[in-house]
């Protein structure tokens, strides 16, 4: 069969991405399979996307202490490889990784914008991107934007940024986790053709399509999806500050929130348009606009310190309940719920360490962070 090996990556990936996508996807793929192509407008439209997420990236790079890096964070995510059979080329886990490590380590970065706009993509490669960016947070001032669109895998990597942000005609979330199953059986039987296997070891040949799915095999390719979906969550409620719970129970359950539902529901922590949050960092909008590749090394955009409001007031707060080593040893300070087991006994995350002012925080943000806070005692 034609695009077989293709067909069979699609349906026995693990998928965090928009159904309506992997949809798009499927639908794509059987037109292949059945020997049609796309036709000319349709090509002429995904180059025309492809040129304009090109063109979204800033970048300015003069290598002057200050410098902001701009990584995209476009289309379908896929572990090695950038592109998207069903339309505008994705990104590569282990290519944007590269970039973002060239940020980290640059000394004349201050900090790092992820710039996302993208459905999501298979769990591959995710989680461990995840957490060297929440790793990195210890050193360097990281805010994602939801610019527009930020779902599944895209919004599991951008949780794990110092602060998440939402511009406002953006949607969020999607936070969830599935695989596909196609069965053919009843299709060949009509057409006449039936496949037998021949195989060793019990479980060699489980789940594939041309027979129908039995309930051994589903209990299997349920256990693999919830394992991710174990794993998403608990990213989130890392990265966001607060327990696993309130992931699972509350925005955690697969809806795309707008951007104001977002801030409500504690996925993103303010509102703000792509040039506010350049604004934030001292870069005025337009700033080293020349375009290229969302695969080159990460644009950079020269500004200067984040501006601070220094009239920003302290926030009262309830007694510390935190389970970690910091509280513990009265030393509220240094906690930020960051280094607290939010699986804890007790941890209800510290509400002493949301009070006390940070210089690169704004009051807004404070309070964002308050709420997060709040959200772990659900």
């Amino acid at each position: 069969m034609r695009y077989s090996a293709i067909v069979r990556a699609v349906y026995s990936s693990v998928w965090a991405i928009l159904p309506e996508k992997l949809e798009a996807i499927a639908a794509f793929l059987q037109m292949k399979v059945e020997g049609h192509s796309a036709a000319p407008e349709i090509v002429q439209a995904i180059r025309a996307d492809n040129a304009n997420a090109a063109a979204r990236v800033k970048s300015l790079s003069n290598g002057k202490p200050g410098s902001i890096a701009v990584l995209p964070l476009y289309g379908m995510i896929n572990q090695r490889v950038s592109g998207d059979v069903s339309g505008p080329s994705g990104t590569s886990v282990q290519e944007f990784t590269q970039q973002f490590r060239q940020a980290v380590n640059d000394p004349n970065v201050t900090a790092i914008i992820i710039d996302v706009d993208s459905p999501g993509g298979t769990v591959s490669g995710v989680e461990e991107l995840a957490t060297e960016i929440y790793n990195a947070r210890k050193t360097k001032k990281i805010t994602a934007i939801s610019n527009c669109l930020c779902a599944s895998a895209a919004y599991w990597i951008a949780s794990q940024a110092s602060e998440v942000c939402a511009s406002p005609s953006s949607m969020t979330g999607s936070i969830g986790v599935y695989q596909l199953h196609e069965d053919d059986s009843t299709a060949l039987e009509n057409l006449g053709v039936k496949f037998s296997f021949i195989s060793a070891g019990k479980y060699k040949v489980e789940g594939n399509s041309f027979q129908p799915l039995d309930d051994e095999a589903r209990a299997a390719m349920q256990g693999v999806v919830d394992d991710f979906y174990g794993m998403f969550t608990k990213a989130v409620a890392r990265g966001r500050g607060v327990a696993v719970k309130a992931v699972v129970n509350g925005f955690g359950q697969g809806r795309c929130l707008t951007a104001s539902d977002a801030v409500k529901q504690g996925l993103a922590d303010r509102v703000a348009t792509f040039d506010e949050v350049l604004g934030k960092y001292g870069v005025k909008p337009g700033t080293g606009s020349s375009a290229r590749s969302a695969l080159d090394a990460p644009a950079i955009c020269a500004g200067e310190e984040p501006v601070i409001d220094q009239d920003d007031e302290m926030f009262s707060s309830g007694a510390c309940t935190c389970a970690c080593e910091a509280c513990k040893n009265d030393a509220c300070e240094a906690c930020t719920h960051e280094g607290c087991d939010a699986e804890a006994e007790g941890c209800e995350g510290c509400g002493m360490a949301a009070a006390m002012p940070d210089p690169d925080m704004s009051k807004a943000e404070a309070e964002a962070r308050m709420r997060r806070l709040q959200l772990a005692k659900v």
